[in-house]
């Protein structure tokens, strides 16, 4: 009797309330905080952006890719293009499928650009475009420092004498909050053909900003489309810095991808899932409940019910609740992987790679237990090291010193090998 008493005074609560956000709050503007970079007028969409390279030359056709790629993106093969042509995909993650991805690369590789910003690329390009790299191993999701301001700028010489740093300010509900600015590692750039070339950078000496040469054309990267949104681009600083972006393009007409735009989770999730690129790609169109949270008054009813079912579940689970399953504990299978690999590096008696992948491991282990940025490996960030980890600063040199010598020869002997991997195993078991 009690709990339904409790029930019914949450529930006319909940009503109450209902109503007065109905009544109250009907009429007034509100906007939508969450990055979904559509063609909106919310702070993180891209409708300026996509308004200013509309309007931006008129001699050169705006294309929108309402669709897909495969049934608005003209493919080389079959369609004689008049110009050179830009592909644009501003997002927060980028999901193809195999159909797609083939299309985006014939159209590339015919001559043309692909511009793409968002906080990660699709898994299905890395292997593709990142084969052969600098430090043998190519890059899963870009890493990422947290701040509430981030400085751009340009490394290209005549940019960069005549601008000096843009400023951007992250802000959510109108306050001033860190967020999470992208960029690559270091170690992907290098002076051989195959090597991305650094175009913009972040604090400095992050890269933020790179192109990747492939067949004819090339793609460009740019790892942070917070840049490019809304309320970013009512500074006209952040206009200058989007125009400065775009001048890397060449002129030419401009497909704009307003389609394949997916949260990164998402995008994320459907790449490991669907390595074949065989999913549906539905799940980046409208939901069902898109125009209802875009209502005020339906938005708040649709908040009632689902208040008032969660209550419902709540109070009903206090007198039947079912016995919890144990679950297994999750495994983690990285090591068995790395192992595996291990060995068949192993039995090809190529160590050197055996010596790069565990100098990755390491790497990684400094970054998610020290938080220690790995990008510059001077006497600074020895130090650094040595005082977090105890481990004295000669032992840390000496891996280093191993990993520089390892990396700059083509040959490495097993004698090399179990040396360097008995200075990671004393540091290892002397680490705090």
């Amino acid at each position: 009797m009690q709990n339904k008493t409790i029930l019914w005074v949450l529930g006319v609560m909940v009503i109450l309330l209902s109503i007065f956000f109905f009544v109250f709050g009907n009429g007034q503007t509100r906007y939508s905080w969450r990055e979904n970079y559509k063609e909106t007028k919310n702070p993180y969409g891209t409708h300026i952006i996509y308004e200013l390279l509309k309007n931006y030359d008129s001699q050169y056709d705006f294309h929108e890719i309402p669709r897909g790629i495969v049934e608005d993106l003209p493919d080389p093969d079959s369609v004689e293009l008049s110009t050179t042509s830009n592909y644009i995909f501003i997002g927060e993650g980028l999901f193809l499928d195999t159909t797609e991805m083939d299309r985006l690369l014939r159209f590339v590789a015919g001559g043309n650009n692909a511009f793409i910003s968002s906080k990660d690329i699709p898994f299905n390009l890395k292997p593709i475009l990142f084969e052969e790299m600098c430090s043998d191993y190519w890059f899963y999701q870009y890493p990422n420092i947290s701040d509430s301001i981030a400085s751009l700028s340009f490394t290209h010489p005549s940019l960069a004498d005549t601008s000096s740093a843009y400023y951007f300010k992250h802000i959510y509900n109108n306050k001033v909050k860190s967020y999470r600015w992208h960029y690559v590692e270091s170690e992907y750039f290098c002076d051989e053909y195959y090597s991305p070339v650094a175009l913009g950078s972040l604090a400095d000496t992050l890269v933020n900003y790179y192109k990747i040469h492939y067949g004819q054309g090339h793609f460009y990267f740019h790892t942070n489309p917070i840049a490019f949104s809304n309320i970013q681009m009512l500074e006209p600083q952040s206009v200058d810095y989007a125009s400065l972006v775009f001048s890397h393009l060449p002129p030419g007409d401009i497909y704009w991808d307003r389609i394949s735009r997916l949260p990164l989770g998402i995008a994320r999730s459907l790449d490991r899932n669907n390595r074949d690129g065989q999913m549906d790609r539905s799940i980046s169109s409208e939901g069902p409940l898109s125009y209802i949270l875009s209502q005020p008054p339906l938005a708040w009813a649709w908040y009632t019910a689902l208040a008032l079912a969660i209550l419902f579940l709540i109070f009903r689970s206090r007198r039947k609740q079912r016995i919890i399953p144990v679950l297994e504990e999750n495994k983690n299978s990285s090591l068995e992987f790395i192992n595996t690999i291990g060995r068949i590096y192993h039995q090809q008696g190529n160590h050197r790679k055996i010596c790069l992948k565990k100098m990755t491991l390491f790497l990684s282990f400094i970054r998610d237990r020290y938080n220690l940025n790995t990008t510059e490996k001077d006497t600074s960030f020895f130090t650094r090291l040595a005082a977090k980890s105890e481990v004295p600063e000669p032992t840390i040199e000496q891996i280093f010193l191993y990993h520089k010598n390892i990396n700059n020869s083509d040959f490495v002997s097993e004698k090399t090998l179990i040396d360097f991997h008995q200075e990671m195993d004393k540091f290892y078991k002397n680490c705090k």
